[in-house]
């Protein structure tokens, strides 16, 4: 018996070094894991489950490469610890705020991440000062406990080799055998839990290369446009060519048609918004957005370009990943009917890549923070307040009249309302008092700015009821708000919907059309809600600009489908319907839309009005 301890701490002793190095890429798996969610309901760390060797494949063949190439035991383990702790403390942080895992595509907006996330108050929860002791124990083990031996020249090689069958294995499954995971578009946290976020980071990867869909061809497109597009018309001198003036303001949203807002000191934080139904000249509605506590792009390019969104992957940023030349959008139809074409941002013009793909979708100018007068300027919080985005507004559309014949389009994405609301400010005060405020403070800040938001509002549509050029104004938000989970589940406790109906109810946020001439408000009664890719078609319809054929085309589904998200749909009476099942009705428009953002020459896309007589 002393023989065989004896022998077993000779081995020990011996290979150490290969013990310890061997248990690192393991022991970097599960502190993954463990900081994705606190170490539960993880099907990926279970020996008995597929995605668990999938993950050991890719931990430990990035181990071996790293150690072929430098030869450098040591560093290998310090530096690849290190990196997946980083990466794993930001897919946490992911997770806590969006909701949403670290993906490929995300990668296109680390610098708009990095400018927004300048609002919150950080928290370090305990399993990330768990995980970050255990690798300072790691390390030291590693330096100071562990002698590493010189790596030979063969030791190297088949360290090389035998990384490379098992980064071989790893892609194979992640690919071709990506069939025996969990794979959903819309639920990415449940599928980083069961497939491990190294796995699903790569089953991810096919997002970046976009498929084209089934019975796809550029005849095909095409056909289906002409089905639908009407006969070209020309606009004469006598139409009427509005003002139209678009406010997509930031984090705009009606929570009270999720439940009672339980409020104490005022009946309405919006209730100027509210009071423009049934007004004359106004169409209001209900408008279902892509987006939910954060990516207001995703809104905004539906709006624009009218594409759905639910046609692209969840979690992509179409604006960031597909615009890169010439982009059909209402500010490019409306540019070549005469418009001049303004995009204002009062934020850094590099969110979202506005700065580049707004000239790509036709605006003539586009204005940031950098054009807003430090001097007059006023700050809610830390953002420009509405009321000066709005002055930016009033000054653009007069310098237009000033200077220029030709009507106004201008696109106004404000910043006001933008999130984090923990933090209380010397600026701002939170004046809206309501039922239980003291236990959702982010709530409470929230409807403060709702309701400064409103004031603002009016006093918009209050200058542009004075003005005698005809003028159209535009109002949607992007998203609901990031605030208390449990103020969610307040607002929906005891309601009788489905919890597809409830998401839906979560993408939903007020829009309205009001105009300071006669708009035959009532030829639109029953606009209802729709969904985000239909208010461009139908703002140009009520302004009597001419449509593209492609505009033409989507807004003529909105009689079967008023709306497309991947929420869900809703058809023409209004039951709810999947989005799968709806699938086969929408294939059409998928077809043409990929052919819109894939696959289009920019130089034959045709627009109804848009040549002689239209002033373009």
């Amino acid at each position: 018996m002393k023989n065989k301890l004896s022998l077993c701490k000779k081995f020990l002793a011996s290979n150490m070094q290969n013990i310890f190095f061997y248990l690192s890429p393991l022991a970097t798996f599960i502190m993954v894991e463990i900081l994705e969610f606190g170490g539960t309901d993880s099907q990926c760390l279970y020996p008995t489950n597929l995605s668990f060797w999938a993950n050991i494949l890719f931990y430990y063949g990035i181990f071996l490469l790293f150690r072929a190439v430098t030869g450098r035991p040591r560093f290998t383990i310090i530096f690849l610890n290190f990196v997946f702790l980083v990466f794993a403390i930001c897919n946490h942080y992911s997770i806590a705020i969006r909701n949403e895992p670290i993906v490929p595509w995300d990668l296109y907006a680390v610098g708009t991440a990095a400018e927004a996330l300048g609002g919150f108050t950080w928290t370090i929860p305990a399993e990330i000062i768990a995980c970050s002791i255990g690798c300072i124990i790691w390390w030291f083990i590693t330096i100071k406990l562990i002698k590493f031996p010189k790596q030979k020249v063969r030791a190297r090689a088949g360290s090389f080799a035998l990384s490379a069958v098992m980064l071989t294995g790893f892609v194979l499954f992640g690919t071709i055998g990506s069939g025996n995971f969990y794979i959903s578009a819309w639920r990415q946290v449940t599928a980083n839990r069961r497939n491990g976020m190294a796995l699903n980071f790569t089953i991810n990867m096919d997002a970046l290369f976009v498929e084209e869909p089934t019975d796809y061809s550029k005849e095909t497109a095409s056909t289906i446009l002409s089905s639908v597009s009407s006969e070209e018309t020309s606009t004469s001198e006598e139409s009427v060519q509005p003002n139209i003036i678009v406010i997509m303001d930031e984090t705009f949203a009606d929570l009270s048609i999720l439940g009672d807002l339980g409020l104490k000191n005022t009946n309405d934080v919006m209730p100027f918004v509210h009071s423009l139904s049934g007004q004359e000249n106004t169409i209001t509605g209900q408008l279902v957005v892509p987006a939910f506590g954060g990516g207001t792009c995703n809104s905004e390019y539906e709006f624009l370009t009218s594409n759905s969104y639910a046609f692209f992957k969840s979690g992509s940023y179409p604006m960031l990943q597909y615009i890169h030349n010439d982009t059909e959008s209402m500010a490019s139809v409306l540019s070549k009917q005469g418009y001049n074409t303004v995009g204002i941002h009062p934020y850094y013009g590099s969110g979202w890549n506005r700065q580049n793909a707004y000239p790509l979708l036709g605006f003539d100018t586009f204005l940031d923070i950098d054009d807003f007068d430090d001097e007059t300027t006023e700050y809610l919080r830390r953002y420009v307040s509405d009321n000066s985005s709005f002055d930016k507004v009033i000054e653009t559309y007069e310098k237009n009249n000033a200077e220029s014949d030709d009507p106004l389009f201008l696109f106004n994405v404000t910043i006001q309302n933008h999130c984090g609301y923990d933090t209380t400010y010397a600026n701002f005060s939170e004046d809206v008092e309501f039922e239980f405020d003291s236990l959702y403070p982010y709530t409470k800040q929230y409807l403060s700015l709702i309701q400064e938001s409103d004031r603002a509002i009016e006093r918009l549509v209050n200058y542009f009821s004075e003005q005698e050029e005809p003028t159209m104004v535009v109002l949607f938000g992007d998203h609901m708000p990031y605030i208390e989970n449990s103020f969610y589940n307040h607002l929906s406790n005891g309601s009788l919907k489905t919890a597809a109906e409830t998401e839906l109810d979560q993408h939903t946020v007020p829009f309205f059309i009001w105009a300071n001439y006669d708009i035959n408000e009532e030829d639109y009664e029953d606009v209802g809600r729709i969904s985000a890719n239909y208010l461009g078609p139908l703002t140009m319809e009520v302004a009597g600009a001419p449509l593209s054929d492609y505009q033409e085309y989507v807004y003529s589904l909105m009689e079967q489908y008023p709306v497309i998200s991947v929420s869900g749909c809703l058809n023409s009476d209004g039951v709810y319907v999947p989005l799968e099942m709806a699938a086969s009705d929408l294939h059409d428009y998928k077809i043409v839309q990929y052919e819109n953002v894939f696959d289009h020459d920019t130089t034959s896309k045709s627009t109804n009005g848009s040549a002689d007589g239209s002033g373009g």
